[in-house]
């Protein structure tokens, strides 16, 4: 997905996925994703402006595994702060859901520590769990 992510924005502008999966009491498992311009063509352009009206496409995916939307991830050019427009336009405006940021327009591997970890408490507040990276995340190539 990284790669994906890194190609897609072409080193020069953010990009974007939501991670679908399950959510099995604590703990979210990602099955797979889509990227954001597969979604909404017109969704990258330097910053992300992506149509919510291009939704059921997720929707329908969701459905068809019995999945829902466990996160989100998008690139910035420098590091995996949250900006302020990511705050005040969270891609799924849901309390606990996770906004993940990944640096450098994702040119580079990054893993658990090394990326932003964002998640949303409703109206315009978000508790940041970057710092807790590897003891946050356990990763596994998809089967």
């Amino acid at each position: 997905m990284l790669h994906d992510l890194a190609q897609r924005g072409e080193g020069r502008r953010e990009s974007g996925a939501f991670l679908l999966g399950t959510i099995e009491g604590d703990h979210r498992f990602v099955r797979g994703y889509l990227l954001y311009d597969d979604i909404d063509p017109d969704a990258l352009q330097g910053i992300i402006l992506f149509d919510g009206g291009q939704m059921d496409k997720v929707w329908d995916v969701c459905a068809r595994h019995g999945w829902r939307v466990v996160a989100d991830v998008h690139t910035h050019p420098g590091g995996y702060g949250q900006s302020s427009t990511d705050r005040a336009h969270p891609m799924m405006p849901r309390r606990g859901h996770l906004a993940l940021i990944v640096p450098d327009f994702a040119s580079r591997r990054t893993g658990p520590g090394e990326i932003g970890i964002y998640e949303y408490l409703g109206g315009a507040d978000w508790a940041d769990h970057s710092a807790r990276g590897p003891g946050f995340f356990r990763l596994r190539r998809f089967a």
